[in-house]
């Protein structure tokens, strides 16, 4: 009789432990992935009421040392911190609808390329060793 009361004390130690243990575990990956998480507003890099352009990650910012929308033009224009090869331009299914040979880290790209919808863009690097992507929304 002694030997079962241990054990279901027992039972109820162990459980109590393994659930507070559980939602430690639960509160610090809720808050780790809280403040992980950026707002969109800090990745766009262009916003009118014509286009709107973000990166995918913030330490993309730094690969664009320019990044407007020159509305004489009705363009896009750039200068990158590295000269590109390629530019690649994928509609919203991802299809690939273009592949430009740039060969400079100055670029201008007319609106009139897009009909309304959304793009991805990737800008291949001369040594081709990354592809830096933005997200196009042509409205």
């Amino acid at each position: 009789m002694f030997v079962s009361e241990y054990l279901k004390k027992l039972k109820v130690t162990v459980m109590k432990t393994f659930t507070t243990t559980l939602l430690i575990i639960l509160a610090a990956a809720t808050i780790s992935y809280s403040s992980n998480v950026i707002p969109e507003s800090e990745l766009s890099i262009i916003t009118t009421a014509s286009v709107e352009l973000s990166v995918v990650n913030a330490q993309q910012k730094d690969f664009f040392q320019v990044a407007q929308y020159n509305m004489e033009m009705d363009a896009l224009e750039f200068v990158t911190a590295e000269s590109i090869n390629y530019l690649q331009i994928f509609d919203e299914s991802g299809k690939l609808k273009y592949q430009l040979p740039v060969m400079s880290n100055k670029l201008k790209i007319s609106k009139k390329m897009f009909k309304q919808g959304t793009y991805k863009i990737g800008f291949i690097t001369k040594e081709n060793t990354t592809i830096q992507f933005t997200n196009l929304k042509v409205n």
